[in-house]
């Protein structure tokens, strides 16, 4: 072999041996970030990543992931318009965060934070506080109806007023267009916003015996609320449906001593396991008909059958399942806030 031909074959070797490595240095960093990106994930109780299971999710990067899986609780993506500014440099200008103005918007929430410290409130915040982080929240809907252009615009203003007062990059976590989000969560609220009322009437049109009714109202553990209506409460304690008179008013027995109906009222959308909810009102209906002979009738006073009640059985389930579809659960933290 000559000289020439040996050093050819020694740079070959050099060559392989160049691309051998270069190639294990790449797979090597491909791993670790693959592997920092999936400890950006959550998993959920399921033990399913959610990135799989939340296919809306798929189009955010896995920073907007993170920050999404460790909200501040009470913080719901599905009913608040949610901005995150990062600050270039941790500081402690409170006074910076605008917030008497942010205090005069409904349904506005403010939290800060340092590195990855939990999210602390600004409510009645005081002193001297360090935060590099910034999370901005505004309801998108409430029961009189959609955010206004007004406060949508203020919020705007604010939230961009407080990243450039305080140096930082904005990050729109939902609902960045707040107003068409803001519309289409109102239609879904006006679908499942429904008070279910049935009407316990005496029979012949007769009055009921007051003292029976007190009686069964104590018997079935019936308990007065801060506003006067009789209210039944499940195991949890959380209300499941109250007793009024027929003018929607809370019974009262010293000012009107004849009765001549009562109504069984279940808000649907901030009652849990609304079609169990349901059928323990209907049991409770039961013995209010065993001890006070009355019926169960409809807004003619039409006395109601079992198809009627099945008919309104499955209205209850539909809407419990649409609120579920959404993840906005009935009786949840979120839908309480949501229909407060």
């Amino acid at each position: 072999m000559s000289d020439i031909q040996f050093a050819l074959t020694i740079l070959a070797v050099i060559i392989i041996l160049i691309m051998i490595i270069f190639n294990w240095i790449r797979l090597i960093q491909y791993r670790k970030q693959n592997q920092t990106e999936n400890s950006f994930l959550y998993k959920d109780e399921d033990g399913l990543i959610q990135e799989e299971k939340n296919l809306y999710d798929q189009d955010l990067s896995v920073s907007e992931k993170y920050l999404l899986s460790n909200l501040p609780k009470d913080i719901y993506r599905n009913i608040d318009a949610i901005a995150f500014i990062k600050l270039n440099k941790a500081t402690h200008a409170i006074s910076k965060l605008n917030l008497r103005d942010f205090i005069e918007l409904p349904h506005t929430h403010i939290f800060i934070r340092k590195n990855e410290d939990v999210w602390t409130s600004t409510d009645g915040m005081s002193g001297s506080v360090s935060f590099d982080q910034i999370l901005l929240a505004i309801q998108l809907v409430d029961r009189q109806g959609p955010i206004s252009s007004a406060h949508t615009q203020t919020f705007r203003m604010l939230v961009e007023k407080t990243k450039n007062d305080l140096d930082g990059s904005l990050i729109w976590l939902s609902s960045s267009n707040i107003e068409n989000d803001a519309k289409e969560l109102n239609q879904f609220c006006a679908l499942v916003d429904h008070m279910m009322t049935l009407t316990l009437i005496p029979k012949n049109n007769g009055m009921f015996d007051n003292k029976k009714l007190i009686d069964i109202l104590k018997t079935d553990g019936f308990k007065e609320n801060k506003d006067g209506y009789h209210v039944f409460k499940g195991h949890d304690k959380h209300p499941l449906f109250l007793i009024a008179s027929l003018n929607q008013q809370p019974l009262n027995f010293n000012l009107d001593p004849y009765i001549q109906g009562i109504l069984f009222q279940m808000d649907l959308p901030l009652t849990l396991n609304c079609k169990e909810s349901f059928d323990v009102m209907l049991e409770s209906i039961t013995n209010f008909q065993k001890d006070l002979d009355c019926m169960l009738v409809d807004s003619n006073k039409k006395e109601l059958n079992v198809n009627h009640i099945e008919r309104i059985r499955y209205q209850v389930e539909k809407i419990e399942n649409q609120m579920i579809a959404k993840n906005i659960p009935p009786g949840s933290s979120c839908a309480r806030r949501l229909f407060s």
